[in-house]
């Protein structure tokens, strides 16, 4: 699943469609994710990809605006076993923002695709390349960075704002419900149902 041979392509499980409701092109935030910890979309965990849409979702329903500091907060990653092992992320010293989408995801790797680019100029591609530049890591990568929390991430005021205002949820959350909410016009209104709390971010 590393080779880097023509046409670009990249792997993806099936299930992050399937069950997280990932779809092409990833957005920014997940496309900067990757750049930052240096690793193709293949090797993340499931539950990690879980973890980048609830938050997404979350966002959008508290209008937040979503933030690489603010999310790195909340986590930090897991190196896999070398040298195919998976990256995961888990909760850092404060604790995660969400419970595990699954307990154990079971022949998840069996269940791929293989997302290739074929007869497209770069410039005008919006899955692959954004300005004739990759959008992300697209082959298996031996050096991932870890990271715990912010680290040397600078925080902006409204940023602090919203670190205080989602540890102020009774967290965890439950992944599977705030990945429910993603296609709701009403997501706040269905999050204050769920956990009886009015949010006020």
């Amino acid at each position: 699943m590393g080779s880097s041979s023509d046409p670009p392509h990249f792997y993806v499980y099936q299930c992050l469609f399937r069950d997280l409701g990932v779809y092409l092109p990833f957005t920014q935030f997940e496309c900067d994710f990757l750049n930052f910890i240096n690793t193709a979309p293949c090797q993340l965990h499931p539950n990690s990809w879980g973890f980048l849409r609830a938050f997404q979702v979350l966002c959008s329903a508290l209008g937040i605006e979503v933030s690489l500091p603010v999310f790195h907060h909340f986590y930090q990653l897991k190196m896999g076993v070398p040298l195919y092992g998976l990256m995961s992320l888990s909760g850092s010293r404060d604790g995660g923002l969400f419970s595990l989408y699954s307990q154990s995801y079971k022949n998840f790797k069996q269940e791929y695709f293989r997302v290739a680019l074929v007869d497209v100029n770069p410039l005008e591609d919006g899955v692959f390349y954004l300005g004739g530049l990759l959008r992300f890591p697209l082959y298996w990568r031996p050096a991932p960075a870890r990271f715990h929390g912010v680290g040397e991430l600078q925080l902006s005021a409204s940023e602090t704002v919203a670190i205080a205002n989602l540890e102020a949820l009774p967290l965890p959350l439950d992944c599977k419900l705030i990945l429910s909410l993603a296609n709701s016009a009403y997501k706040e209104r269905g999050l204050e149902s769920e956990y009886l709390v009015l949010f006020k971010c």
